[in-house]
């Protein structure tokens, strides 16, 4: 099963930069992910003018009461696998694309694959499942698959004079 959790970027300070590490570029109108491609010849400048890298974090929105620690389902080494969705049959490896679109087009809400322990306590009902010890996400499409209105158009009631 999947639930809707919150994907989060939390800064960190390394010993030093290195390639592959995702740094958050703020552009005029929104903010985007970019990966360092190349270790830049000065880091102290690199990071006065893009500030500290980031990593990704899958949090728990649906009990805000839990304590910080209890809150996380994924930690960045965790996360791995895409479920680009039913065009798709298999699994991705996550992208810099993904968590953009993650950002932009869903507000950080991502779904994140789960086992349900209805006998557990709050902070362990749902525990991430993990495919080589990482977690499977997916967009968090909350828009109904249906339209109410097209149901109601699809199934209308007819009456015997429609058939005369």
């Amino acid at each position: 099963m999947f639930i809707e959790a919150l994907m989060v970027f939390k800064s960190y300070k390394p010993l030093k930069l290195e390639k592959g590490m995702l740094f958050i570029v703020q552009q005029p109108r929104f903010k985007e992910i970019v990966k360092l491609d190349r270790v830049p010849a000065n880091d102290e400048e690199f990071i006065r003018i893009n500030g500290y890298p980031v990593e990704p974090y899958i949090i728990d929105v649906v009990n805000p009461n839990l304590p910080q620690n209890e809150l996380i389902l994924a930690t960045p080494e965790q996360i791995g696998w895409f479920d680009e969705g039913d065009w798709c049959d298999e699994l991705c490896d996550i992208e810099v694309r993904h968590y953009n679109r993650i950002i932009e087009g869903y507000d950080g809400y991502v779904l994140i694959e789960v086992d349900y322990d209805e006998e557990a306590d709050d902070a362990d009902m749902f525990k991430p499942v993990l495919y080589n010890n990482k977690v499977t996400i997916s967009y968090a499409d909350l828009e109904d698959e249906y339209d109410d209105d097209d149901d109601e158009e699809e199934y209308e009631t007819h009456t015997e004079s429609d058939f005369d």
